[in-house]
């Protein structure tokens, strides 16, 4: 464990020095991304459906400004801005889980009726704690020019990322017309060496930053911006 820890000081302490500067990289992750031809077909016809978004924290009540969790919310939020930003017509989540609640009824094409909604939109899960790791430097040239090249230690580099996973549903139809999955890879252009700090209890090199709050906002923001281009292309 001393030689570990001895190797990550001198590492973080080399990383600035030279013409190179040392960096950690990632492999972007690939979307899973799936959207049936009848849901492409309705919203060519439709150009403003009504949609509501269907989130985890069944709570989540019209009548009520008790927040459950502040950060999910603002993450919700976003996604709801985007849709009426795209000509969605946005229905009250929380207005649509007290209908739910009530119903009792699995059938959407039901649940349809009763709320006036066209479409649901479902966060199925949202995950902070996607572990990324790697035991490779990669050497970048402080003029630009050149070639990156990539060394190869005995130290783990983690870092945690994001995914957020949708499902699209046609209620018209009781149809789940659509899948995504988007994925958040941190440190796909390079995060300095410097940046992480060595962790004693897990024998690794941790980057100091977590997915905040803002970061995720940003992700899932770009997230609904491509669900919504790749339903209507």
């Amino acid at each position: 464990m001393k030689k570990l820890y001895f190797l990550a000081i001198v590492l973080l302490l080399s990383a600035g020095c030279g013409s190179y500067t040392s960096m950690i990289k990632y492999q972007q992750q690939p979307n899973d991304v799936y959207a049936n031809n009848d849901l492409k077909d309705y919203l060519k016809s439709n150009k403003s459906p009504k949609i509501v978004l269907r989130v985890p924290n069944t709570n989540d009540k019209a009548t009520s400004n008790t927040v459950v969790n502040q950060n999910n919310n603002v993450l919700y939020n976003a996604i709801e801005k985007e849709l009426l930003k795209e000509g969605f017509n946005v229905r009250d989540r929380g207005l649509f889980n007290e209908i739910m609640d009530k119903s009792k009824s699995a059938d959407y094409s039901k649940l349809g009726e009763e709320t006036d909604t066209d479409l649901i939109l479902e966060v199925v899960n949202i995950n902070t704690e996607i572990g990324y790791s790697t035991n490779k430097i990669t050497l970048v040239n402080n003029n630009g020019k050149g070639a990156e090249s990539s060394n190869v230690g005995v130290v783990d580099y983690k870092k945690n990322g994001a995914s957020v996973e949708f499902r699209l549903i046609m209620v018209k139809n009781n149809e789940i017309a659509g899948n995504y999955k988007y994925n958040y890879t941190p440190c796909v252009n390079g995060c300095p060496l410097t940046d992480w700090t060595y962790n004693k209890r897990t024998r690794a090199l941790e980057l100091k930053e977590t997915v905040t709050v803002n970061l995720l906002e940003e992700f899932i923001t770009r997230c609904t911006q491509d669900l919504i281009s790749s339903i209507r292309s």
